[in-house]
């Protein structure tokens, strides 16, 4: 049970959040689907045991619904019980396939292209779509991976309709022996059995079950994650003698229930017997698909819900769509480009018309082939027409195909890889790899889990951090520390937080004595407390009776269940862990809670101070269940031997006070126990107050009608059984405070204080009170006390408050005011401490953004009190109010599911609340310090590899294309290509492919101690100091420079054309075109060994930090980024070459190649070649000078550099007594960001 507003059960919160609505809405949710508020009459699915044809028809009447907040769309009724979550089969996977990957327009821009290549009047390829080799590649590549990925979800599919389970009824036969059936032939209406350890087939209301009283055990696991067993139970007057054995063996009846719905945790529906009689139906009664039958023989139900009716499958929503800000801006630029691309085109055209419209260009006869000397040669050349200013249409189409590779082909495919790598050098790192028991005692491997790669880089830019507390924080192992009975506080010693406080305020630190010899050893119990123990050893003390009241009332308020785990001990699955944790407790002080009996009965196994034990049973009437809601849970009892009823409650203390009339809580008695939840709340401790009452046998009998006609109700059942409920919860006697302990996990305050010096806002959002969640900040160093405290509290009392305990518009804006007036005096640091009431106002009255201005100058926020929808709430409001940062949010249960997917990144934590929070992340952790490598190494490393990848792959197709316009220009821009068109597509596919991806995975600039030493390397990201917008064109500017470079130096040198050896003259593409092309991937990979910042030695790791002498060391690398895989692409470059001239003197292919047939060995003789190879290297080695004496591309400097610098000097220092590093001065201005 959890204190405050932390909810027991985390699904309750999910799956109750899909019905609320506003309250003067028209239209409202009622049993999942919408109805009219004040309609008579509701649509509800009519069910007819056995009767498969009769349903059936029934099924075919059921209305349409579109998708909504019930779920996806339903209606009609679905039959049958076959899954299909495949998107593909043999025959559709191509057209859906090719629609999916041309939705793209990259895709479609080189789709154009082929097109276009196919007319001879503007190809330059001879009518051939030779673009259509690299996108077929590229295709290929993402048909792999979607084939791969989709073969999985067949296997699963039909490793699922196959598996067997047993019917006893259906289409009208009946059979006392189960006969095996697939589960994709079970139909809605089948009479079906499962036996211990076997899954459920489909959603099925519980007909009876192997247990005299109906109960059947269940493990949840496939459905929410947990692995604690719940126990369900059929209606005790589901299955009667009375009833008819002939039909359908005595089961037949009619099931009347909701449509179909998305809410795990809510059924409404009523059950008519054979004989008549209705039985209400609740959650309890109903198994959903996939959770599996534990500790019972069998269990026999009839389905109500099928295939992608069930539950789960209605659950089974696609994730949010995410795409990260760096790939936003990427397609952002490549829309750019091809504006770019158009506006090259659009001048080449002009140029050309304005050349041809001119009286040289026409009389130039030896361009258009009809001079004197070739007519007389060739009669038919007097025919050739002279083109005009209207042919330049055809010239522009021609450009387009001439400046294809301004857009990357190739970009997309490479970035996938790039983050594929990317993602599995994250999931081998052995630092994020931890180890957790389950609750079976078993130890589980939990390595970093990527489940989205896409957001990668987005990691390295994080502004906001959302954070639940519990289970990510704190450890959610919780631990029995403390009690308040009848005024007496309980149990010695503090917590880490409770020693933070007490020296925090200067406090002294008192003694723990240590544990008696003779005191039992109790999981998640660690009380101490001598004096405590020699009260429930002596029976005569006053405070014997309180003391056992108190845990009597903790063994039987639950509901917990007693398991044998492998070792034979019995062991507590709860569904929280404190619930668990205050049933221990009292098996602790000898009340132990041995199971159920038939009846509803439970067994409590008393221990005397004598070391006798007996065993009590009392009779359950009723269990009023704990929802963060309610926020308690009771239990209504007969006492034994009396046959008095009476009521044990607990529940959060703000909820409690209200419930305890004055007459029944003495003053003294109530300034005692408050006294004490003061102290549990400085330690830290989460409490509850525990409360009885005796109900008359009068009162008892009316209130369990209402209670019944709530239940039976098939409208609006939830908010009728909590009305009723409220009858019976009053008038409390108070009996005391629990308190617990959860303990902070390891490395929790290293990684905040990390987090503040990388300029990351921190907010932990938990359901704790204000000041319980104050000291867990200052234990945590989330808080620390040079801060300024900043609260805006509705329980403070500063502000006025409406009827519903919110403050007022006029004044929450006047405490906004305030808290901007005090945030932005002084130089210190400021926290701000809000609860819900003020959240409510702020969300209420719409004042996020003056919110937001109070959080952008405050370092750290605390947000207690807060429900799990309000979390989701939070992110999404700072997302409105700052559209520009990043936020992640991390959390351990289902409750936090909606708070990680609102967020830009969602980071799941495995821990003891189930997998809904690891299932629903992008990325999942074992523990929360975990996150500090994860975001300011890998993260801020992923974010400069992912820059460089994009603005990389624009600069060297720049570099490639732009020599192609410069050639344009000593040819009227007639369109002629300076390259062969196959070697012009092997540069993106072949020669530069390579490195890039490797330096894409593996490139670093600093090692992983420095960029945890010194956290303000972060703000590289959050102030995008490697890509934006103005970054983007200086690399585009630098790109044109290196191509002209490329152009003009072989244009020097061979201004009158290279020759072979019997004199004659090659042509464009072995010449110019040729040598332009080596120039370009010399460059280009020079290029990019320029950005190298790590060099991968066999035994040898060096960042180069700005270190000129590492640029030669790097050139005999022979592992790693370094420049290894730059050789190899220039290698790759000559053995195309040669393969190509080979391919011009032969066979078909020279058809094709047969401009640079058997140029090759002229080529490899001609020493020209080698001075431009040289000059190319040579311009590379002067451009690596110009980037380290400028630290960066245009002269700002790096922080990486810097940081580089300043572990340098700490390493002579080690060296040397004295001396200090200054920081300040290195960071000089950027460090004010």
């Amino acid at each position: 049970m959890p204190s405050g507003n932390e909810a027991l059960n985390p699904m309750t919160e999910m799956a109750q959040k899909s019905s609320d609505q506003e309250p003067n809405a028209k239209i409202r949710q009622s049993g999942g689907f919408e109805v009219n508020m004040g309609a008579e009459a509701l649509e509800f699915r009519h069910i007819t045991a056995g009767l498969t044809s009769k349903t059936s028809g029934d099924l075919t009447a059921e209305p349409k619904r579109p998708a909504g907040l019930h779920g996806p769309a339903t209606g009609p009724g679905l039959l049958s019980n076959h899954v299909v979550t495949s998107m593909y089969t043999a025959w559709s996977f191509a057209p859906k396939f090719l629609v999916k990957s041309f939705s793209r327009v990259a895709n479609c821009y080189f789709l154009m292209i082929c097109v276009l290549q196919t007319f001879p009047s503007v190809s330059i390829t001879h009518g051939k779509p030779t673009t259509v080799v690299p996108l077929m590649f590229i295709l290929t590549i993402a048909a792999m991976k979607e084939i791969n990925e989709d073969l999985a979800r067949h296997r699963a599919d039909d490793e699922e309709n196959n598996t067997m389970t047993r019917v006893l009824g259906s289409d009208g036969k009946y059979s006392s022996e189960p006969i095996p059936k697939k589960w994709s032939d079970v139909k809605v209406g089948d009479i079906v059995e499962v036996r211990n350890r076997e899954p459920i087939p489909a959603d099925i209301v519980l007909l009876e079950t192997s247990h005299p009283e109906g109960q059947c055990q269940i493990m949840t696991a496939n459905l929410d994650g947990e692995t604690n067993l719940k126990t369900m139970v059929a209606h005790k007057d589901m299955v009667s003698d009375s009833c008819d054995k002939s039909v359908m063996g005595g089961y037949g009846g009619e099931i009347v229930c909701e449509l179909p719905n998305n809410r795990l945790l809510n059924f409404e529906g009523t059950y008519t017997r054979p004989d008549g009689e209705k039985v209400s139906l609740g959650p309890k009664n109903v198994l959903l698909r996939g959770v599996v039958l534990r500790q019972t023989e069998w269990a026999r139900g009839i389905v109500a819900y099928t295939g992608k009716e069930t539950k789960i499958q209605m659950n089974a929503a696609e994730p949010p769509n995410k795409v990260s800000s760096v790939m936003k801006l990427s397609n952002d630029l490549t829309k750019l480009m091809f504006v770019v691309d158009i506006c090259f085109c659009l001048m080449a055209a002009c140029v050309n018309a304005s050349i041809l419209g001119t009286e040289n260009a026409k009389n130039s006869c030896y361009l258009w082939g009809n001079c004197d000397y070739i007519v007389a040669m060739d009669p038919d050349a007097a025919n050739n027409k002279i083109p005009d200013s209207t042919d330049s249409l055809l010239i522009f189409f021609t450009h387009i195909l001439i400046f294809t590779n301004f857009i990357p082909i190739s970009l997309l495919v490479t970035i996938d890889m790039v983050k594929l790598g990317q993602a599995r050098m994250l999931e081998f790192d052995l630092d994020m790899y931890h180890e957790i028991k389950d609750h079976s005692g078993e130890i589980a491997e939990i390595p970093l889990s990527v489940k989205r790669s896409d957001l990668n880089e987005e990691l390295g830019q994080v502004r906001h951090i959302f954070s639940d507390k519990t289970g990510t924080l704190t450890c959610n192992i919780m631990d029995f520390r403390k009690c308040s009975i009848n005024g007496n506080s309980y149990g010695l010693g503090t917590t880490a937080i409770g020693l933070s406080f007490l020296k925090r305020n200067n406090k002294p630190i008192p003694a723990v004595p240590p544990k008696p010899a003779d005191e039992p050893d109790t999981p998640n119990v660690n009380f101490i407390d001598p004096a405590f123990s020699k009260i429930m050893k002596d029976p005569s003390h006053p405070e014997y009776k309180f003391c056992c009241e108190f845990f009597l009332s903790l063994a039987l308020n639950h509901d917990v269940l007693p398991e044998e785990n492998k070792t034979g001990e019995v062991v507590y699955s709860a569904s929280s862990p404190d619930e668990a944790a205050l049933v221990y407790a009292a098996k602790h002080f000898g009340f132990f809670f041995k199971g159920t009996e038939n009846g509803g009965k439970m067994v409590i196994g008393k221990k005397s101070p004598d070391g006798s034990e007996e065993d009590v049973t009392y009779e359950v009437l009723n269990f009023l269940e704990f929802n963060s809601d309610r926020k308690r849970s009771s239990v209504i009892l007969k006492e034994p031997g009396t046959g008095k009823i009476f009521l044990f409650c607990k529940g959060a203390d703000n909820v409690m006070k209200k419930r305890m009339t004055a007459r029944q809580r003495p003053d003294d008695l109530m300034k005692k126990t408050e006294a004490h939840l003061n102290q549990y709340v400085d330690d830290g401790l989460r409490t509850l107050l525990v409360g009885k009452t005796y109900v008359e046998n009068s009162f008892y009998e009316t209130w369990k009608k209402k209670f019944a006609a709530a239940e039976n109700s098939l409208q609006d059942r939830d908010a009728k059984r909590m009305e009723v409920m409220d009858l019976i919860e009053k008038d409390f006697q108070l009996m005391g405070v629990t308190a617990i302990e959860d303990k902070l996990q390891d490395g929790v305050g290293d990684a905040l204080t990390n987090f503040r010096g990388a300029n990351i806002k921190v907010w932990m959002l938990t359901g704790d009170k204000v000041d319980t969640a104050i000291n867990i900040g200052y234990s945590c160093s989330l808080l620390d006390t040079g801060m300024t405290l900043l609260r805006a509290c509705g329980e403070d009392n500063e502000m006025d408050l409406d009827h519903d305990k919110v403050p007022t518009e006029p004044a929450i804006m006047k405490k906004i005011d305030e808290l901007l007036a005090v945030a932005r005096e002084g130089d210190n640091e400021k926290a701000l401490v809000v609860d819900t009431a003020a959240l409510s106002a702020i969300m209420l009255y719409s004042k996020e953004m003056e919110l937001n201005e109070v959080c952008k100058l405050c370092k750290s926020v605390i947000c207690a009190r807060v429900t799990p929808r309000q979390k989701a709430s939070i992110v999404d409001m700072v997302r409105y109010a700052d559209p520009n940062v990043v936020t992640l949010s991390i959390g351990d249960g289902a409750n936090d599911v909606p708070m990680i997917q609102t967020a830009h990144i969602g980071v799941g934590i495995h821990g003891l609340e189930g997998r809904q929070a690891v299932n629903n992340s992008d990325y999942a952790i074992g523990q929360f310090r975990f996150l500090r490598k994860l975001l300011l190494v890998h993260g801020r490393w992923n974010y400069r590899r992912t820059c460089k990848v994009c603005l990389y792959m624009f600069y060297k197709n720049v570099c490639y294309v732009v020599p192609q316009f410069l050639f344009g220009l000593y040819c009227m821009m007639s369109g002629q290509p300076i390259y062969h068109d196959f070697i012009y597509q092997m540069y993106n596919t072949m020669y530069t492919a390579t490195p890039i991806v490797i330096y894409g995975i593996m490139d670093r600039d600093v090692d992983k101690n420095t960029a945890l030493k010194n956290p303000w390397l972060y703000f590289d990201g959050q102030a995008n100091t490697f890509m934006s917008r103005s970054i983007f064109f200086k690399w585009v500017a630098e790109g044109i420079v290196h191509a002209s470079v490329c152009f003009f130096v072989p244009v020097a040198l061979y201004q009158y054309g290279i020759f072979d050896g019997q004199g004659y003259n090659l042509d464009l593409f072995t010449g110019i075109g040729t040598f332009t092309n080596m120039l370009a991937v010399i460059v280009a990979s020079g290029r990019l060994y320029c950005e190298t910042g790590y060099f991968n030695y066999p035994h040898l790791y060096i960042a180069r930090g700005g270190c000129a002498s590492v640029f030669f060391e790097g050139m005999v690398s022979f592992t790693g980024s370094g420049c290894t895989w730059q050789l190899i692409s220039f290698g790759l470059w000559w053995a195309m070459l040669k393969m190509i001239s080979d391919f011009g003197t032969k066979g078909i292919m020279g058809t094709y190649f047969f401009e640079v047939g058997g140029t090759f060995p002229t080529l490899a003789h001609d020493y020209g070649l080698y001075m431009v190879m040289i000059w190319g290297m040579a311009f590379v080695v002067l451009w690596s000078f110009c980037l380290i004496l400028g630290q960066d591309l245009f002269g700002t400097q790096l922080r990486a550099n810097i940081a580089m610098r300043m572990k340098r000097e700490e390493e002579k220092l080690q060296r040397v007594e004295g001396g200090g590093v200054n920081v300040d001065g290195m960071l000089g201005d950027d460090n004010n960001i």
